[in-house]
């Protein structure tokens, strides 16, 4: 699956979740306390992967999954630059330092699993938006290949 295709897809599953939760009430703070992994696992098991084997994506006692995939993660599936011959796919816009990348099929992507800014809840709180994409509009980057 492509960056851009998991991107539209989650969109539409978070999307999904937001719009039954304000038609059960719920708003601001209380969807983010939704979004909590414990909870998320338990009632929108189909939301990630990971779920099925209640298997955290970062290990870290408290993971808010409201912002899965980070604000400052920017990705285009034709390539954001190359580098010695590599294909850079997706980046850190923070150059945080607790991400990695790794190269497969000389592609290098992000590995973003050390890195926990975007599942704290004071981040959530300070970037929530109910429309998931518009938090994360910045992701998607123009080819400069």
């Amino acid at each position: 699956m492509s960056y851009f295709d998991w991107f539209v897809e989650h969109d539409r599953k978070h999307h999904q979740i937001i719009q039954k939760l304000k038609a059960q009430g719920f708003f601001g703070e209380a969807i983010i306390d939704y979004f909590v992994f414990e909870n998320m696992v338990e009632k929108e098991p189909h939301f990630c992967l990971l779920y099925a084997n209640k298997q955290k994506c970062h290990d870290i006692k408290y993971l808010n999954c409201y912002l899965c995939a980070c604000p400052h993660f920017r990705f285009n599936d034709e390539g954001i630059a190359v580098k010695e011959s590599v294909l850079v796919k997706s980046m850190c816009a923070i150059a945080s330092k607790n991400a990695s990348k790794f190269i497969y099929d000389n592609i290098e992507h992000l590995d973003c699993s050390k890195c926990i800014v975007p599942h704290t809840k004071s981040f959530v709180l300070k970037h929530f938006d109910e429309v998931w994409h518009k938090v994360m509009r910045e992701c998607i980057t123009s080819p400069k290949v």
